[in-house]
């Protein structure tokens, strides 16, 4: 059912609401003395009468997996519990982004409170992600036996059998999708091997997730074999680590629903304490006075830690939240800060030439997006492929091609499996690395494989469905311009915290004019939203200027009313508290349909 009669908006989508039964509603607000505007809600998002207390009040000690479900779990920590009662030096390897610098200081922090000597390695984008047969050598002659491979490690069958080779041992922990064969390491725990069930608990974690399982497993081990009241050591409080497992798990853009729902509920509430140094001097230079929310996790933290992994020194994010020291704290946070500020400048650079070949090779008949530029910085491929995604809605590949390697990276669409599809490019012996998930994916190959490679996309992505629901845009309710209000937000925020899997509400705002339109930096546009029967609200639409969602913004006056759909956030200024609207899409106002 349409949504306001809207079947093509400015943004080329349907609006299309959820159906919920009636009955079920009337249910839910009878028996949890609820409004019937969060019953709506909450059966949209597939909760039902039972799940209800367990979505809105999620508890560790209730919800929290037995971390020994995953195979090799106990063996893996069974061998770091032997290497921290022997006292050995114990190496890490992560990768460079938020997911790997967190599930590293997750695993790096346990560890040293309990007397461990650690090396950790992150390797800059121009070594390749993972591990890699010199680091191994390296840590071998460092006198290291024992090696962890956090949020990498599943595809790293050489550097891990060269480990083998020298005599050392290597626990994977990982959640990238797997090979057929496994590498010939001592333990690989991955929620996404191919032996687990499909339907495990634990299969849409980010790696932090599986490294805070894995610290829990492994810190029970120590407690029962007496290891706290032998050394005389008082056993870590796990819970201080929950924010960074909420932070690399929404940085890192999986589902938030089930455990992850509750390590980011979790986790907002310890980040709120400001026990992690790192963590806060990042919230202070961003100078947050609003209520901390995945949005900032996401899109205010998450770009500052990335940058150096980008642009600079791929392991200072991980050395600022690992760091106890406030200095060594604040000298980093600006580090990244600069950093963050090159990799902007590089962007929009590199998103200016990827824009000029997409529009040229753009037809109705694309299924998918191709951009390739010689020398485009590594560092901002990925970010440039997210932006022509959200643009165009495609899957998109963005390729850098550099004297004797190109590398790639690639973003989706719902429906359309790029950890998948980079796997079979492997087989088929049309890249030389790669890995990733269904959404977000990375790869290596020759400038001799690039057309080969795009002649298996036309063949491979065909499997795929791009049909209409995924130009489908959901609406949960419709709302005038009077009804968005402050009381509002404040409801909706028992259903926080958003994200993959449970989406923030979206209203459309019937019947509006606009005006006060202002062009902000990075093609943002601020202005006012007036309802036709009274009230105005303060919006603005992201990267929309030159988009025909932001011509249409600019087009629109009172005597010409448009719909707009988005999101209602809560915005301060100056300590000042209101409400804005974040304007997602726009569509003539043409009578139609409703709830």
């Amino acid at each position: 059912m349409s949504v306001l009669g809207v079947t093509k908006s400015f943004g080329s989508c349907e609006w299309v609401g959820v159906g919920v039964s009636e009955r079920e509603i009337s249910l839910l607000c009878q028996k949890y003395r609820m409004s019937d505007f969060l019953a709506r809600l909450l059966l949209a998002r597939g909760v039902g009468e039972k799940e209800v207390p367990s979505f809105l009040a999620p508890t560790l000690r209730e919800n929290l997996p037995d971390p020994c479900f995953l195979k090799d779990m106990e063996k893996g920590a069974a061998r770091v519990a032997q290497a921290v009662l022997k006292k050995e030096s114990v190496g890490i390897i992560g990768d460079y982004d938020v997911d790997g610098a967190t599930s590293t200081s997750v695993v790096k922090l346990f560890l040293e409170q309990v007397g461990c000597s650690v090396k950790t390695f992150i390797p800059e984008r121009e070594d390749g992600y993972g591990p890699n047969e010199r680091e191994m050598k390296r840590f071998f002659e460092d006198g290291i036996r024992l090696v962890l491979t956090v949020d990498c490690g599943m595809t790293a069958f050489e550097p891990i059998q060269a480990a083998y080779d020298m005599g050392m041992e290597v626990v994977v922990i990982d959640h990238h999708e797997p090979e057929l064969s496994l590498p010939k390491a001592y333990a690989v725990i991955n929620p996404k091997r191919l032996d687990e069930p499909v339907d495990n608990p634990c299969r849409h974690m980010a790696a932090v997730g599986v490294c805070f399982l894995f610290v829990v497993e492994l810190n029970r081990l120590l407690r029962q074999g007496g290891f706290y009241e032998e050394a005389g050591r008082k056993e870590p409080d796990l819970k201080q680590w929950l924010d960074l497992v909420a932070l690399g798990t929404v940085c890192d853009v999986v589902k938030l629903t089930g455990v992850n729902r509750l390590y980011v509920k979790a986790g907002l509430k310890q980040i709120r304490q400001g026990q992690n140094i790192g963590i806060r001097k990042l919230l202070e230079f961003a100078h947050l006075q609003e209520e901390l929310s995945t949005y900032h996790l996401g899109y205010i933290l998450g770009p500052l830690l990335n940058a150096g992994g980008r642009v600079g020194e791929a392991s200072a994010a991980m050395r600022l939240l690992s760091s106890r020291s406030e200095q060594e704290a604040e000298i980093l946070t600006q580090q990244l800060a600069d950093h963050n500020a090159e990799r902007k400048k590089i962007e929009a650079d590199v998103l200016a030439e990827a824009l000029k070949q997409v529009e040229e090779t753009l037809t109705p008949q694309s299924r998918f997006l191709f951009a390739a530029g010689e020398n485009w910085h590594q560092g901002v491929i990925g970010i440039i492929a997210g932006r022509l995604k959200e643009r165009y809605h495609l899957p998109v590949f963005v390729l850098s091609i550099e004297r004797d390697e190109v590398k790639g990276s690639s973003r989706s669409i719902p429906g359309v499996d790029l950890g998948e599809t980079v796997m079979a490019a492997l087989d088929r012996k049309v890249l030389t690395r790669g890995g990733g998930h269904p959404m977000a994916a990375g790869f290596s190959l020759t400038k001799e494989q690039i057309e080969p490679f795009k002649a298996f996309l036309e063949q491979y992505l065909s499997r795929f469905s791009l049909d209409e629901k995924a130009r489908e845009l959901k609406i949960d309710a419709v709302l005038d311009v009077r009804g968005a209000t402050l009381n509002l937000v404040d409801e909706l925020s028992c259903l926080e915290p958003f994200g993959e899997g449970n989406p923030e509400p979206r209203f459309a705002l019937k019947d509006v004019w606009v005006s006060q339109v202002v062009p902000l930096k990075n093609g943002h546009l601020k202005c006012t939203l007036c309802g036709k029967g009274g009230g105005y609200l303060n919006a603005i639409a992201f990267r929309s200027e030159g988009t025909p969602l932001g011509k249409a913004l600019a087009a629109c006056k009172s005597d010409h009313l448009i719909h707009v759909a988005g999101v209602l956030k809560e915005n301060v200024w100056q300590g000042c508290r209101s409400a804005q609207f974040i304007i997602q899409d726009a569509a003539e106002a043409v009578t139609g349909d409703s709830f």
